[in-house]
């Protein structure tokens, strides 16, 4: 192969795949598990319901406060929202939640930056 042909095709090239590894499917997928787990243990129907739509975890698109307020019919307040997303996270991020070292241990796992997680 002298590279001279501009529209050779590699094999590589043909063979590349779009879709996520299969491995990263299992990653996404212990990770919702540890997520869903805390959130269930940790966090008040009401608080999982903000961050479920906040992260758009249900949808795969987050809503914004405003968009909450809207659809909960103006029975809350965006003051509401921000503060039950407030303690939700707060709640997740407790060292004495039964679930954070799980959700921990996967973070540390993926080699994310995971120092002062806690402390916020």
């Amino acid at each position: 192969r002298d590279g001279s042909n501009s529209q050779e095709l590699l094999i590589l090239d043909t063979l590349k795949c779009a879709e996520p590894r299969p491995e990263d499917h299992v990653e996404i997928s212990f990770l919702r598990q540890c997520l869903e787990n805390a959130m269930a243990t940790e966090l008040t129907p009401y608080e999982r319901d903000v961050l479920r739509l906040r992260l758009g975890l249900d949808s795969g698109e987050g809503k914004t406060v405003r968009e909450i307020v809207e659809m909960s019919g103006g029975s809350v307040s965006m003051s509401d929202v921000r503060s039950a997303e407030r303690r939700a996270f707060k709640k997740l991020r407790s060292p004495t939640s039964v679930h954070t070292h799980n959700l921990l241990a996967y973070l540390d796992l993926a080699g994310a930056d995971i120092k002062g997680t806690l402390r916020r």
